[in-house]
């Protein structure tokens, strides 16, 4: 289990729900102060208000849509000098390619890859200052093709390639990791499930991409997420810690006996 991180300043992106909800959680009972972020004031103001009431003064919040410049500037204005960054907000939409449109390319690569890349670049004085980790949120889609997907997993695998490249220009002062869940049940993917034609076959159908035949849990994903984080991952930069099931694993294939022809 990843150790303390008493004192530590830590912005989540994407942090009113999810796996960045459970992350910022995790985060503060292990004593971190931790800046709050989603995309609407409603949102934002339920999450802090929710958390203070435990936590005190070591929640703050900020609304942004990282699909806008702008706001993602205040946010890296907002967040000051960071012992750990986590990039985990994330845009998901599915779009078969001939009826995707520029403006569902732009939107995805804007939120996923290009605003990790902006916040990273702002927030860096101080990361580097005080030796700090970033950790990106990337996804099993990073790794394998995914049909409807072309935008997000281009998106996904883009932030790994980002991910290395940042590892690689900031050491020794600065780590950079990427955790790669595979299907984890948020109300992200349960959106998606929904508006499918079949509800229920589709939510069979990724089940049924991990080896071990289940969503995972968002905590899970968190742990994963602190754990790069910590001291206990302190030898690691540029890996990726996918943490999918299995699904990326390979495939079951059932076989019988082998026969030859003499």
């Amino acid at each position: 289990m990843p150790g303390s991180f008493a004192d530590c300043a830590i912005l989540v992106t994407g942090s009113t729900r999810g796996i960045g909800q459970a992350a910022a959680l995790k985060f503060l009972e292990r004593g971190a102060h931790v800046a709050i972020h989603g995309t609407t004031a409603s949102m934002v103001e339920a999450a802090v208000s929710g958390l203070t009431a435990r936590y005190g003064g070591r929640v703050r919040g900020l609304a942004a849509d990282l699909s806008d410049r702008a706001a993602q500037d205040r946010l890296a204005e907002f967040a000051g000098d960071l012992d750990v960054l986590v990039n985990c907000a994330g845009a998901y939409e599915e779009a078969m390619l001939p009826e995707a449109d520029e403006d569902h390319w732009r939107r995805l690569i804007e939120i996923n890859l290009t605003a990790p890349w902006r916040l990273t670049r702002a927030l860096l004085p101080g990361l580097r200052r005080k030796r700090g980790i970033i950790v990106n949120v990337g996804s099993d889609s990073a790794l394998l093709g995914y049909a409807g997907s072309a935008a997000y997993c281009a998106s996904k695998g883009g932030l790994v390639g980002l991910t290395r490249a940042m590892a690689v220009e900031l050491a020794p002062e600065v780590r950079a990791l990427c955790v790669c869940p595979g299907p984890v049940d948020t109300d992200m993917m349960r959106s998606s499930v929904e508006q499918s034609p079949d509800p229920a076959a589709a939510r069979r159908q990724w089940q049924s991409f991990p080896l071990l035949k289940r969503f995972a849990e968002a905590g899970e994903i968190a742990e994963a997420i602190l754990f790069a984080a910590s001291k206990s991952c302190g030898f690691h930069t540029g890996s990726l810690i996918v943490i999918d099931g299995g699904t990326t694993a390979g495939r079951t294939v059932v076989t019988g006996p082998v026969s030859t022809l003499a």
